[in-house]
């Protein structure tokens, strides 16, 4: 094995985070049902995540509620606050965001060989993420005024952390969901040309 799929490897295993080494506005993920689907949040400070939901349970279908639904009530005061009713922008606590799951730091900035490495999306993207300080300032704004509705594949936890972490979070309300998380994997450098075609 070479150095450089030897340190291809080693990156895609990094992913995995402890919880000592969280930073304020740490984009988030833990697997749920036999890692068949991806729960998405961002770290906000000590033991809080905010994170969104659907308010509603989708026909018996994969539900971010469903994914977040407690066995038993949480000690933390903080956990399941919802600040606007119905918005479905909740905080949580770490416990209760991985259940029995592990913590993972999506990557950004990753190489293109990082990207083909992975076998499966919602892991990673190449877009360069914006300061800590913007991040945490937009998940309070939309935690305080709510956000768009939740939509299972058109816009879910993912869109929303993509949204706060991404000066270009903007795209995803101008393309949604699917189509979004296609242009998170072009180099930066393309989206303000993608932006000024549109007008």
């Amino acid at each position: 094995m070479t150095s450089f799929a030897r340190s291809i490897k080693m990156d895609l295993i990094s992913q995995k985070i402890e919880r000592s080494a969280l930073q304020e506005g740490d984009h988030i993920y833990t697997w749920r049902r036999l890692k068949t689907y991806s729960h998405h949040g961002i770290f906000f400070e000590k033991n809080i995540i905010i994170h969104f939901l659907s308010t509603t349970n989708v026909g018996g279908g994969i539900s971010s509620i469903s994914s977040f639904s407690k066995n038993a009530p949480c000690s933390m005061s903080h956990c399941g606050v919802e600040k606007v009713a119905g918005s479905g922008i909740r905080m949580c606590c770490i416990d209760c965001f991985i259940k029995k799951g592990k913590l993972y730091r999506f990557k950004y900035e990753a190489s293109r060989e990082f990207l083909l490495a992975k076998l499966r999306g919602g892991t990673c993207t190449t877009a360069t993420p914006d300061p800590p300080g913007d991040v945490i300032a937009r998940a309070i704004y939309l935690f305080e005024n709510g956000y768009d509705e939740y939509h299972l594949l058109n816009n879910n936890c993912e869109d929303f952390a993509l949204y706060l972490r991404l000066v270009y979070g903007a795209l995803i309300q101008i393309t949604k969901g699917r189509a979004a998380k296609l242009l998170w994997q072009l180099d930066a450098r393309l989206i303000p040309l993608l932006l000024n075609s549109k007008n």
